[in-house]
C-alpha cells in the first residue's frame, strides 16, 4: 500500500511540475513586478503573448517599470459580456466603480458600442484623442469606413486593426467533391455541401451574427426593395444552414475543422482563415486552407480597445491604448516574424487601422502586403438604418431558424435534393411569411427590451416549432415526388 501510495504521489507532483517546467522562459514572466494590467479578451494566445511580451519591453524601455499583462479569457464576445455585465451590475449595487479590471481589447464593435452606452458608461474616455490628435483623419484613422464607425463618437472606444468576413474553404475536400470554390455567400448553398459547412452558432459568436448580417444586408442593398432582400437573405442563410456539420458554440472552431478536412468550408472572420492558411504552409508555400472574402457582401470592420470605467490601473490602461496604436504596436498586426518590430514567434495576419501603415517600404516586410484594405473593398457599405437596430433579433431568428430545428431542417433539405427540388416543397420549406421584415426586427427588438427570459424562450420556441413544422411538412411533399 505505502508502494502504491507513493507512486501516487509522484505522478501527481510531475502533473504539477511539467507545466511550471513547460511555462516559456521569458524574462518578462516572473512573479516580481512593479505593476500589473488586467487585460479582458476574446484574443487568441497568439495575439496576446505578441500584444502583452511587446507591451513590456515599450513599457520597461520608457519607465524602467516591470510590467504584467494579466490576460482574462472567459471565452467569446457573448461571455465577456456576460462577465462585463454580472461585474458592473454588483459594483453598482455595492457602491463601486470598477470591477478589477483594466482594458477591453478584441471583439466585434457591437459589444463596444453598448457597453459605452450603458447607464452608467462602463468605458471611459480615452486620452489618445485629446494627446495625439493627429491621428483622427482621412489619412490615418478615419471615423468612418465603408459604412462603420471606425471609432465611438464620445471618444471611450476606438478600432486597432480592421477585420472582414468571409469563407474558408479546404481546396482538397472541394476537388473530391466536386465543387469549384467559393466566390459568394450564395455559393454555400449548393446541396453538394450538405454535412460539409462549419458553422459557428451566431448567439454566441459576435463576429459570426455579424457575418450572417452581412449577408443579409447585401440581399436588400442589391434586390427591388429592402423586403424582397430581407426574405432572399434568410432564404440563402437557411440553405446554408441545411448544409451545416454543426453550429459550434467557437468560433474558432471553424477553420480548424474546415483544415483537418472534416468540413469543406466554413464562415469566419479573416485572421481565422488567413492564421490556418499560415500554420499549414507547405514547402512551396501553398496551403490547403484558402481563405476569401466574398464579392460585394461584406464591409470593412473594426476589432476595438477601451479602458474599463474604475480601472485599478487608469495611466497603464491608456499607455496600453497608445501602445496599440502607435507605429510600433500597429505593426506587430501583419508584419512577418522576426522582422523589424514585426512578432516574435507567429505571424497574426490581421490589418492595422492605421491608413499610414500601408507605405511600400512597410509592406516590403508584410504577410498580406496585397490586402490593401483601404483600396480594395469590394463595393459593400455596412447601412446601420437596414438591420443594425436589429442585430439580436437577428441572431435570435438565425437560431430558431436553423439551430433549433436542425435536423428537420437538414432532413428536409436532403430529401427536397432528392427529389430534384420541386416547386411545391421549396416553396413550404422556404416560406418567411412570418418572419417579414421590418416587422419581426422590431417586434423581437421590443420583446427583448420589456419581456422575461421565459417570455423570450416562448417566443424562441413559437418561432422553432413554426420552422420545424414548414420543414416536416416539405419533406413528406418531397417524398410524395420520389415515388
Amino acid at each position: 500500500m505505502l508502494k502504491r501510495a507513493l507512486i501516487v504521489l509522484a505522478l501527481l507532483a510531475v502533473t504539477v511540475a511539467v507545466p511550471l517546467l513547460m511555462r516559456p522562459s521569458d524574462s518578462r514572466i516572473g512573479s516580481q513586478v512593479d505593476r500589473e494590467l488586467r487585460v479582458i479578451t476574446p484574443h487568441n494566445e497568439t495575439i496576446r503573448r505578441e500584444f502583452g511580451n511587446a507591451f513590456t519591453d515599450w513599457w520597461k524601455a520608457k519607465t524602467g517599470e516591470s510590467v504584467y499583462v494579466n490576460w482574462l479569457t472567459p471565452g467569446g464576445t457573448s461571455e465577456i459580456r456576460r462577465v462585463l455585465d454580472s461585474g458592473f451590475t454588483s459594483a453598482q449595487k455595492g457602491g463601486r466603480v470598477g470591477i478589477g479590471i483594466d482594458v477591453f481589447f478584441g471583439g466585434g464593435d457591437y459589444i463596444f458600442s453598448k457597453q459605452a452606452s450603458a447607464d452608467p458608461p462602463r468605458l471611459a474616455p480615452l486620452d489618445i484623442f485629446e494627446t495625439s490628435p493627429d491621428l483622427f483623419s482621412q489619412d490615418v484613422i478615419p471615423a468612418r469606413f465603408t459604412g462603420e464607425n471606425y471609432y465611438d463618437k464620445d471618444k471611450r472606444w476606438i478600432g486597432v486593426c480592421l477585420s472582414r468576413f468571409g469563407i474558408c474553404y479546404n481546396k482538397n475536400t472541394l476537388q473530391r467533391l466536386g465543387i469549384d470554390a467559393p466566390m459568394e455567400w450564395s455559393d454555400l448553398t449548393d446541396h453538394r455541401y450538405v454535412g460539409q459547412i462549419a458553422l459557428a452558432d451566431p448567439t454566441k459568436s459576435g463576429s459570426v451574427a455579424k457575418a450572417f448580417e452581412m449577408l443579409i444586408q447585401q440581399q436588400m442593398q442589391t434586390s427591388s426593395t429592402p423586403e424582397e432582400g430581407w426574405i432572399k437573405g434568410l432564404q440563402i442563410i437557411q440553405k446554408i444552414g441545411a448544409n451545416a456539420r454543426y453550429f459550434t458554440d467557437s468560433a474558432t472552431k471553424v477553420p480548424h475543422d474546415v483544415a483537418q478536412g472534416d468540413s469543406a468550408a466554413g464562415m469566419c472572420i479573416d485572421f481565422y482563415g488567413r492564421t490556418f492558411n499560415e500554420m499549414l504552409k507547405d514547402d512551396s508555400g501553398d496551403s490547403r486552407i484558402q481563405w476569401v472574402s466574398p464579392q460585394g457582401g461584406t464591409s470593412m470592420s473594426v476589432d476595438p480597445i477601451a479602458v474599463l470605467t474604475g480601472a485599478a490601473e487608469p495611466e497603464l490602461s491608456q499607455e496600453f491604448v497608445n501602445f496599440c496604436l502607435s507605429k510600433r504596436g500597429q505593426a506587430i498586426w501583419n508584419k512577418k516574424p522576426g522582422t523589424q518590430e514585426g512578432p516574435e514567434y507567429r505571424a497574426l495576419r490581421r490589418l492595422p487601422i492605421r491608413r499610414d501603415m500601408y507605405s511600400a517600404e512597410l509592406l516590403k516586410d508584410y504577410t498580406d502586403p496585397d490586402a490593401m484594405p483601404y483600396e480594395t473593398t469590394g463595393g459593400f457599405s455596412y447601412d446601420y438604418s437596414l438591420t443594425g437596430r436589429g442585430f439580436s433579433a437577428i441572431r435570435l431568428l438565425i437560431s430558431a431558424m436553423c439551430i433549433s430545428s436542425h435536423d428537420e431542417l437538414k432532413s428536409a433539405w436532403i430529401a427536397i435534393a432528392e427529389a430534384g427540388f420541386p416547386d411545391e416543397a421549396m416553396a413550404v420549406f422556404s416560406d418567411m411569411s412570418h418572419v417579414t421584415a421590418p416587422a419581426v426586427l422590431d417586434e423581437l427588438r421590443l420583446q427583448m427590451k420589456t419581456a422575461t427570459p421565459l417570455e423570450m424562450a416562448a417566443k424562441a420556441n413559437d418561432l422553432s416549432r413554426t420552422f420545424r413544422k414548414n420543414y416536416e411538412r416539405a419533406e413528406e411533399i418531397a417524398r410524395t415526388y420520389q415515388k
